[in-house]
């Protein structure tokens, strides 16, 4: 569990009160905050600094979740000259050194993230819905280019159209977005408050989003709507010429995001891959659609030529059809990308947590490490004061060298020798305390390990290199880290610093960033869901009444499954394929991290050609039952 520790001590009977705090600690009292409190009980925290003394406000904390302790030192912890001098406290922003905010990602970070998991099936959504019912809209164009209604009267048409259910929604997200600036709102998973005094400071931007986002839904209603072009024929013609540069996009943006972010400093690299990620995404259906509309026309000759009337539909419908056929597929490409992203991050922050709890599983509080090394008196009086059982060791690590020192006792409890002077160790093998301690102090990395008995002062002498103090539990006893905690803050110093090996809180960063990258991904996939699901409904609704009169014409309804065979199964199984291989790529930055290989994108693989499958299979009935329905009428 980690939490922070601030010491304080006032250098004058005026001196101001912390905030949070409505008076000054006793020597030797610990104020905690509220979750610090219910996570570790006042007994646990009083063990380690000392008496309970109450409990931090609302004013001393970043966060109501912040895992925070004021200490204020014994005579005997007390060291001015570990301390600073303040004149005050309180500042706009944190510290640096201390805080919840030290505990998380940037925002800089979370934004990227927010933007890929979150706006871009946004996004999505927006753009689905403004073509949902496409064909009814584009008739009523086509009519009015007719009666010869200018751009204008089009574009009034549309807004009109729009402005309604645009209005409607952003009604409910204003009421939405009320509650928190009523209400404190609790995240889940992430175990995050939001405060409604830390709402409110946002409302300027809050309502600048109220007021652009539905303008800019309705700038990419009119965008999206095809423009009115004369047809001097009755033959089908593509509308997909437009924007026809979107493609050509795709291969630019997908280099520059897997290449790109090795060119930037390191505080851009984050933003630079998340942008170039949602535009591979964005594109990807264009490429998939404007391929397949090319390969159209080459199906239905074939149909033509070996009597297969449903390739030939089939490659009439996908020639003439791109964009409808980059609609279908656009929810299962940013699906794909968005499972392979999550699976990506939560892989790569998880790996340190899950080494951390593999050490913990194995070695538990049976090693310990104590920081910062505190030489001479300081450390006889912390080994005195140890329980029994509990055997000191010392560590020094200069350069590629790392030397254990302690007592026979000790060393020959973790299965070392005990020898003079210094001899080389191996990392191989042995007891598994010791693989261990030589796995975190680099030696199974390279470094030479070796030890030697001898006084433990003496470890301290030189000021080269880092020392750290270890204490091993004789017979494998798993040792208190409060009992520990609190006598090493007594004896050594008052920022000495107690953890098992397998310590989480050297990875709470990590973790905290697993839990927001799974809540947005959930977000996400609930946004996709619902896109997906619109984009369906819309394109069987077409598919259907498309198909319905051929079941006349063919005098069966067999041609229904082939041509859902080639018009659904076949794009929706390219977008599997494509969208899983262009995933892959775009974590090739990451690959070093063994979190992101073909193998791990099995499971997403064949997630997506089962959703084929269905896709097709539920086109072909929708269809079949359009038949059943269909009669002549007039257009």
């Amino acid at each position: 569990m980690a939490f922070d520790v601030v010491y304080i001590e006032p250098i004058g009977d005026d001196a101001p009160l912390p905030p949070g705090l409505s008076h000054w600690p006793d020597p030797g009292e610990a104020v905690l905050s509220p979750a610090l409190l219910k996570a570790g009980g006042s007994d646990g925290v009083s063990r380690q600094f000392g008496r309970f003394g109450g409990v931090i406000g609302p004013a001393g904390l970043e966060a109501p979740a912040e895992r925070f302790v004021y200490v204020r030192p014994s005579a005997k912890m007390l060291d001015r000259s570990k301390m600073f001098e303040i004149s005050g406290f309180g500042a706009e922003a944190s510290a640096g050194f201390v805080g919840e905010s030290i505990h998380n990602f940037g925002a800089q970070k979370f934004y990227a993230g927010y933007a890929v998991l979150i706006l871009l099936p946004a996004a999505l959504l927006v753009v689905i819905a403004a073509r949902v019912g496409a064909a009814a809209r584009d008739r009523r164009t086509a009519l009015l280019g007719a009666l010869g209604a200018g751009r204008r009267v089009r574009l009034a048409f549309t807004l009109g159209e729009a402005a309604l259910p645009v209005a409607f929604g952003a009604g409910i997200a204003a009421l939405g977005a009320s509650v928190p600036l009523v209400l404190d709102s609790s995240y889940p998973l992430v175990e995050f408050i939001l405060l409604k005094e830390d709402a409110r400071g946002a409302w300027p931007e809050l309502l600048l989003c109220l007021i652009c986002v539905p303008i800019a839904v309705l700038f990419l209603a009119i965008v999206l709507q095809p423009g009115h072009r004369r047809s001097g024929g009755t033959r089908p013609t593509s509308v997909s010429g437009r924007r026809a540069w979107i493609p050509w996009v795709f291969p630019f943006a997908l280099l520059v995001t897997v290449r790109g972010a090795e060119l930037v400093s390191l505080e851009f690299r984050i933003p630079v891959y998340a942008t170039g990620c949602i535009v591979v995404l964005a594109t990807l259906p264009a490429v998939i659609g404007t391929g397949v509309g090319r390969v159209g026309p080459l199906m239905a000759s074939v149909g033509r030529r070996v009597g297969a009337s449903g390739l030939l539909v089939s490659g009439r419908r996908l020639g003439v059809g791109s964009r409808s056929v980059s609609r279908l597929v656009a929810s299962m490409v940013i699906a794909i990308g968005l499972a392979a992203q999550t699976q990506l991050w939560t892989g790569v922050f998880g790996e340190f947590t899950q080494s951390a709890m593999e050490t913990q599983k194995r070695v538990g509080t049976t090693v310990l490490r104590v920081t910062p090394y505190a030489a001479g008196d300081r450390v006889r009086d912390f080994e005195s004061e140890l329980p029994s059982g509990a055997l000191l060791l010392g560590v020094r690590q200069t350069g590629d060298r790392v030397e254990i020192v302690g007592g026979c006792a000790a060393l020959r409890e973790i299965g070392l020798p005990c020898p003079k002077t210094s001899a080389r160790i191996s990392a191989a093998g042995g007891e598994v305390r010791l693989r261990e301690i030589l796995s975190r102090t680099g030696v199974a990395q390279g470094a030479k390990g070796y030890a030697r008995r001898g006084a433990l002062p003496h470890v301290g002498a030189s000021k080269d290199g880092s020392l750290t103090l270890l204490i091993v539990g004789k017979g494998r006893r798993q040792l208190s880290v409060p009992e520990i905690q609190g006598i090493a803050g007594r004896s050594l110093a008052m920022k000495a610093s107690v953890r098992p090996l397998g310590d989480l809180s050297d990875t709470g960063k990590l973790v905290t960033a697993t839990k927001w990258v799974r809540l947005m991904s959930l977000v996400g996939v609930g946004v996709i869901g619902l896109a997906a699901g619109i984009s369906a409904m819309a394109e069987f609704l077409r598919f259907g009444r498309e198909l319905a009169p051929l079941s006349v014409l063919t005098g069966s309804r067999r041609i229904f499954r082939s041509v859902a065979v080639w018009s659904l199964f076949m794009p929706a199984v390219l977008a599997a394929v494509f969208g899983v291989l262009v995933s892959w790529w775009l974590a090739t930055p990451l690959t070093s991290t063994s979190v992101a290989t073909p193998a791990s994108m099995a499971p997403i693989t064949i997630g997506a050609l089962v959703c084929a499958l269905g896709l097709a299979l539920w086109g072909a009935h929708a269809a079949v039952r359009a038949a059943g329905t269909w009669t002549p009428s007039s257009d």
